[in-house]
């Protein structure tokens, strides 16, 4: 940016939301220029931070009409390169509009600002509504609440519910153009209880990665807080059995979160917390007694007999559909509903780098993805660290594989890099999506998908982003 266009607009900014709010020093540039990724650095020309409606309408409007890239940003934890500012401008950071503007108890939302946090909303719904919850996400809690839902991520109540952009009940939306809309329930009455029976215009902003508009307020489902948890745990001998063993719990319908991950990836994680340190290459592999994957299901009840029920009929379902299936358990375990289960990410970040290719997909390729999948890690000397989740009651699979990595080793990172993109071919080779897409898997996405569909993608970024200011570069790019 020319310099002095940059010092006209931000003296404009200042002026917006006061000097103490805004920021052009490299010092507090850099924190935006990077995340955990592999993805190449790239710095804002200013930093920005409005506490109101009315300061980002204007803000908006300001860059709107300069044509200054704006990227909306609230704790940068995201393993895409999301919020690294492709084209410079202004790093948008919503951190300060936090507030949990309401909770209905009877119709069970939450109506919440960008910058409310998961730890945020659990503390809140802990102390003034404590028969209601929310759910977690595979993240620390300092993660924003509707940008995981933004970016359709998963969470703890996924094998019930789905994605978390399918809980979302109503939005508030700051176009290009500074015009301010609501979108459901909320468009037409005081309460946000549903997107329905609303044409689905949420569709236009959740999963665009901040590309078509800022979301100022988003109404989240919340549900009744069970009185009782556990968990149980199946360890498989080899990917057959756990495919069998996953199979056998779906189709109970009874787990609120179903999940599974390599045995190998628990192996290294406690190595790691012995070391401080997480090492991912060479591979460490399981000895031949060991199990190949492990299985939780997260089961919750209102009363101690029904919880009991839940647990044996879980248990039976997986005995009566997996004879002959070599496995260890299962073993009750303790329940992490109660807490935020995330504290092993200090570790897998230890060396300043966390990558992964995660997806979405059918249950029906999940065991030939993820056979392949990790094969390709061995191929890379690379510890095996598949994760997957099971989705809607086994509609879809969240499938992705854990690369945590020293980001000052720069063969490690090439390995990384390489091994990304063939497991990136070969999930789309198999019918997975990529989720939290970067730009690199975006543009892979693109080649795939018909051209009338691009078409149609790029219209929609068009029109309501028609000077592309809004997180450029990324889904809906124009052609240039």
């Amino acid at each position: 940016m020319i310099e002095a266009v940059k010092s006209a607009l931000v003296a404009n900014l200042e002026k917006i939301v006061g000097s103490e709010f805004v920021s052009t020093n490299p010092a507090d540039l850099y924190i935006y220029s990077y995340d955990l990724t592999p993805a190449e650095p790239n710095w804002p020309d200013v930093v920005v931070l409005p506490q109101s409606i009315e300061e980002l309408q204007a803000i908006i409007s300001l860059a709107n009409k300069e044509k200054v890239p704006v990227t909306p940003y609230i704790a940068g934890g995201n393993v895409g390169g999301l919020t690294i500012p492709l084209k410079g401008g202004i790093t948008l950071d919503l951190k300060r509009m936090n507030r949990i503007i309401e909770v209905s108890e009877t119709d069970m939302y939450a109506l919440v600002e960008p910058g409310v946090t998961f730890g945020q909303i659990k503390a809140y719904l802990d102390k003034h509504h404590p028969t209601l919850m929310y759910t977690y996400a595979f993240s620390p809690p300092s993660t924003g609440v509707m940008a995981n839902a933004i970016v359709q991520g998963l969470d703890n109540l996924s094998f019930r519910y789905g994605a978390a952009s399918h809980w979302v009940s109503g939005l508030e939306v700051l176009l290009a153009t500074g015009e301010l809309v609501r979108i459901g329930s909320g468009a037409a009455s005081k309460s946000w209880q549903a997107i329905v029976p609303f044409p689905e215009l949420d569709g236009l902003f959740l999963g665009w990665q901040g590309t078509t508009g800022v979301i100022t307020k988003m109404a989240v489902s919340l549900w009744p807080k069970p009185k009782h948890s556990t968990a149980l745990s199946f360890m498989a001998m080899d990917l057959d059995g756990a495919y069998a063993i996953l199979q056998a719990v779906i189709r109970t319908r009874i787990p609120d979160d179903l999940i599974g991950t390599s045995f190998a990836l628990n192996k290294v994680s406690q190595l790691a917390y012995e070391h401080k340190k997480m090492s991912m290459y060479p591979a460490v592999y399981r000895t031949q007694e060991e199990p190949e994957f492990v299985i939780t299901a997260e089961i919750t009840g209102n009363t101690e007999n029904e919880l009991k029920a839940k647990v044996e009929a879980v248990k039976e379902a997986v005995r009566e559909k997996c004879k002959g299936i070599k496995m260890m358990g299962p073993d009750t375990m303790p329940s992490t509903t109660a807490a935020f289960p995330m504290q092993a990410l200090g570790v897998l970040s230890s060396g300043g780098g966390l990558m992964w290719v995660g997806s979405y997909g059918p249950m029906s390729a999940w065991l030939e993805t993820i056979k392949k999948g990790c094969e390709l890690q061995d191929k890379y000397d690379i510890t095996r660290s598949c994760y997957t989740r099971i989705m809607n009651e086994g509609h879809f699979a969240g499938l992705r594989w854990m690369l945590p990595y020293d980001k000052e080793d720069p063969e490690l990172v090439k390995r990384i890099n390489d091994l990304c993109a063939e497991q990136l071919d070969l999930i789309l080779e198999m019918g997975y999506m990529p989720y939290k897409t970067p730009v690199w898997a975006v543009r892979k996405l693109e080649e795939r998908v018909g051209p009338d569909w691009l078409k149609l993608h790029r219209r929609v970024k068009e029109m309501l982003d028609p000077n592309n200011i809004f997180n450029p570069g990324r889904w809906g790019m124009p052609r240039e």
